[in-house]
């Protein structure tokens, strides 16, 4: 049996459904963190990929939300995206959605934009797509996909990104938050995401994934690039360069991964190379409970980010009396680990120099014996890559 066969005999318990509607199903989302969407050129480059997205798939988008109106309209009484960018000056700020169906159910096609503005400080700009499942398997479809996943990464220069199997519901995806942990918690292999993710962003990658993009920026914090790929290489870790970073590739074909199963071996290792530039100070990934329904809190977000590093991490034994706080006890001893020396306890490592300035939200990384130290980034206001720099990290909790 084929992948893409075991994923679709499957479809009867990752699909949910309410008045008979797929409200949440599994499809395919990629997704790039990029800077500059202040800025013309890039606001440019990205109706570019959004326009090359519709080339594909546009047949196949019935409606739009109109962010000026609030409203949802047909995708033929839409504005055209780039006769919106034109009228808009640096402190406007993109929003796009665009899909299939309706707003109430599934949305096997999708394509979505936010972009910062110029007044922001260290908010990073995003775009999303979402294609169904067999587009990861059908090689024709999946050429297809990677064209684009290429084209997304030159245009916008990403500071990361990722591309595999994925939770995806309605419009209003936070209605079925707490369907996104029931599945979350049955199946390792599929990517939770939403809007929440920007916040921290700028920190770094919240998850490898089938494909995990690393910009150059970013690769920054291990040594550049080329000290990455001679990483990877060593491994025996396929990878893909391209001019703006590199695509990190998780296999043929995307996996699944049923909780209780083994994490297959590539996955493990791409955990471990990248888990230095991994955000260790994740928010929730859900909003708060309305009627006691379980959704992702700070702890149970935090766990699931690190369900590669260690086994049993993820799911909990039980989601019953959970603090609030993010896992961790309180160091036996003070450990300093400076960049560019190996970890020699499993741990959440923060900044001092951040951490000084604001304990809650400062600079964090999670690290397993032998993981190496990285540097600390030195960006502008909109990610513009100044420096690389070597500090002392210090062992804020014990995992």
């Amino acid at each position: 049996m084929t992948a893409f066969a075991s994923l679709e005999d499957l479809d009867f318990d990752y699909q949910y459904i309410e008045d008979e509607r797929v409200v949440m199903t599994v499809g395919v989302r990629a997704t790039f963190y990029f800077w500059g969407g202040h800025k013309a050129a890039t606001r440019s480059a990205l109706v570019e990929c959004i326009e090359a997205y519709e080339r594909l798939y546009g047949a196949e988008l019935d409606w739009a939300f109109n962010a000026d109106r609030g409203t949802i309209v047909a995708i033929g009484a839409m504005t055209p995206l780039h006769s919106l960018v034109q009228a808009m000056d640096e402190d406007d700020q993109v929003e796009w959605f665009a899909a299939s169906g309706d707003s109430e159910t599934a949305t096997e096609y999708h394509i979505s934009a936010l972009t910062e503005r110029g007044w922001q400080n260290g908010q990073v700009s995003v775009v999303s797509f979402v294609v169904p499942r067999e587009h990861a398997y059908v090689p024709e479809k999946r050429g297809a996909l990677f064209k684009l996943l290429d084209l997304f990464a030159d245009r916008l220069a990403p500071f990361h990104g990722h591309a595999g199997l994925a939770a995806v519901s309605t419009y209003e995806q936070y209605l079925y938050q707490s369907d996104e942990i029931d599945l979350a918690s049955r199946y390792l292999g599929v990517f939770i995401e939403d809007i929440f993710h920007s916040n921290w962003a700028q920190t770094g990658f919240t998850s490898i994934d089938w494909r995990t993009f690393v910009g150059n920026t970013l690769a920054e914090r291990v040594g550049g690039i080329s000290a990455l790929t001679d990483q990877l290489r060593a491994a025996g870790i396929a990878f893909s360069s391209v001019p703006s970073g590199v695509f990190i590739n998780a296999g043929d074909d995307p996996e699944i991964v049923p909780v209780g199963s083994e994490v297959p071996r590539t996955l493990a290792i791409i955990n471990a190379i990248l888990r230095p530039l991994r955000s260790g100070n994740v928010g929730s990934m859900g909003f708060g409970s309305i009627d006691g329904e379980r959704r992702f809190d700070r702890y149970t977000s935090d766990l699931w980010v690190r369900r590669y590093d260690v086994p049993g991490v993820w799911p909990p034994a039980t989601f019953i009396g959970l603090p609030r706080a993010p896992a961790g006890a309180a160091p036996r001893k003070r450990v300093r680990l400076e960049t560019g020396h190996a970890c020699s306890i499993h741990g959440r490592y923060s900044d001092t120099a951040s951490r000084a300035a604001d304990a809650d939200d400062a600079l964090q990384l999670v690290l397993l014996p032998g993981d190496i130290a990285p540097y600390v980034l030195k960006l502008g206001l909109h990610g513009e890559y100044l420096s690389r720099e070597a500090i002392t990290w210090e062992l804020v909790a014990e995992l």
